[in-house]
């Protein structure tokens, strides 16, 4: 039997491919040492045999859905020749960032380290998001620091092109009802022409981005001081980020997407992912009213949106019209909280880094043009190591958020506004 990506991971994979550049999770460890190359050569070995050793085969009928195989390509670890200056390190990172990743065949990540001429080091890891959401990535390479195999029951390369075929045709006549709606879907899509040409890249451009660390102690009790809890400050200051700059809906309102993890046990899926949406008016003091509506929208059944197993039945030509029109949205504001990060992350070379950081990298937002199109972006990752909340935001909302400076002064006014001071990078 074929293990088959379920819906979300599928619609991922070819939306990205039709779009052209990954929806990425992107990782940087930094050291006041030389990294131990060593060491980083075994944790790319356990990489190999982990959780993010799959990548995806095309289904020979796509309404069938795709499927995972363990035989993708691999990228050897990228040793930068020479030091580099300190000063020029975000420019490193940016460069990593934007990478190739090949969900389909591999790679669909890249390890990369870099010496600097004051004898600190950085490592990066860019690994594509339809083989892992957030928490099943860190839990990847933590296995893989513990030297952890992962087994899998992918039987795609065992299995002859008729034998797939067949079962690509089982599969397909499982989901007669979305493959009509898919036809109608099409249809429309079809019918809207060509559209207009995809922007090329901008030279220099790169999407405003803040990094940010609290001690967490003082988090923790900022939050209950205000009658809420860590997730809940995260939503409220990633409302208040989004309403100083005019990101809000008619009524004035941010409106928040917070991913849900619905990971069970033995869960084989890439991106074990729900969402909750919800309006937060201004800028809350008191999070109890805000606590409730978060744990009464939890509460409530997580389903998948109906458009995904239709448009798994699409055929992939059309997956870009369908992608760039999913993916306006002026208003909306992402808010992902990863909790607390297993601290033996941060020992991939042997010993622990001095810090670590964690980012959604969507590699399509590579010009002014294309952000704009797409209503401007607004994203916040928080997680808590070593005694430590780290903040990532990025955010492109012009006139008032137009640059990393302005993003910078932005954190630290509405974080001030909860008594915390962040260091920022």
């Amino acid at each position: 039997m074929l293990y088959r990506l379920n819906d979300i991971d599928c619609v991922s994979a070819r939306g990205h491919a039709a779009l052209g550049g990954a929806l990425a999770i992107h990782a940087v460890w930094r050291y006041d040492r030389a990294a131990n190359i060593a060491q980083l050569e075994q944790f790319h070995a356990a990489l190999r045999r982990g959780r993010l050793r799959r990548v995806v085969e095309p289904a020979r009928i796509p309404a069938a859905g795709d499927t995972w195989s363990g035989a993708g390509e691999f990228a050897p670890i990228e040793i930068a020749p020479r030091p580099i200056p300190r000063a020029e390190l975000d420019a490193w990172v940016a460069e990593r960032s934007r990478a190739e990743l090949r969900t389909y065949g591999g790679p669909a990540w890249r390890l990369a380290v870099v010496d600097l001429d004051d004898g600190g080091s950085a490592v990066s890891l860019l690994a594509s998001h339809t083989i892992a959401d957030g928490r099943g990535f860190c839990d990847a390479l933590v296995a893989a620091v513990a030297d952890e195999d992962h087994e899998f029951d992918w039987a795609t390369t065992d299995q002859g092109p008729v034998r797939r075929l067949f079962a690509d045709l089982g599969a397909t006549a499982r989901r007669i009802r979305p493959v009509l709606a898919a036809v109608v879907l099409g249809a429309r899509l079809a019918a809207t022409g060509r559209g207009e040409p995809r922007p090329a890249r901008e030279d220099g451009f790169e999407l405003p981005t803040v990094d940010a660390t609290i001690p967490a102690d003082l988090w923790h009790a900022a939050a209950k001081a205000r009658h809420g809890t860590s997730t809940t400050l995260a939503v409220a200051v990633m409302a208040a980020l989004a309403t100083e700059v005019g990101r809000v809906d008619d009524q004035g309102h941010a409106r928040v997407m917070m991913p849900v993890s619905t990971r069970t046990a033995d869960d084989e899926r890439a991106n074990a992912l729900g969402s909750i949406d919800f309006a937060v008016e201004g800028v809350p003091d008191d999070l109890a009213p805000l606590r409730a509506l978060i744990k009464e929208k939890l509460s409530a059944e997580q389903t998948m949106p109906p458009l995904i197993p239709i448009a798994v039945a699409l055929p992939r030509g059309l997956y870009g019209k369908l992608a760039r029109r999913a993916a306006t949205d002026p208003t909306r504001t992402v808010c992902s909280n990863l909790g607390t990060v297993d601290p033996r992350i941060l020992d991939i070379d042997g010993s622990a880094a001095s810090s670590i950081t964690l980012a959604l990298i969507n590699q399509g937002l590579d010009s002014r043009a294309i952000v704009t199109a797409r209503g401007g972006t607004l994203y916040g990752v928080f997680f808590e190591i070593d005694g430590a909340i780290t903040l990532r935001v990025n955010g492109f909302h012009p006139p008032a958020l137009d640059t990393a400076e302005q993003l910078g002064d932005l954190v630290r006014r509405v974080l001030a506004r909860y008594d915390l001071t962040p260091v920022l990078r």
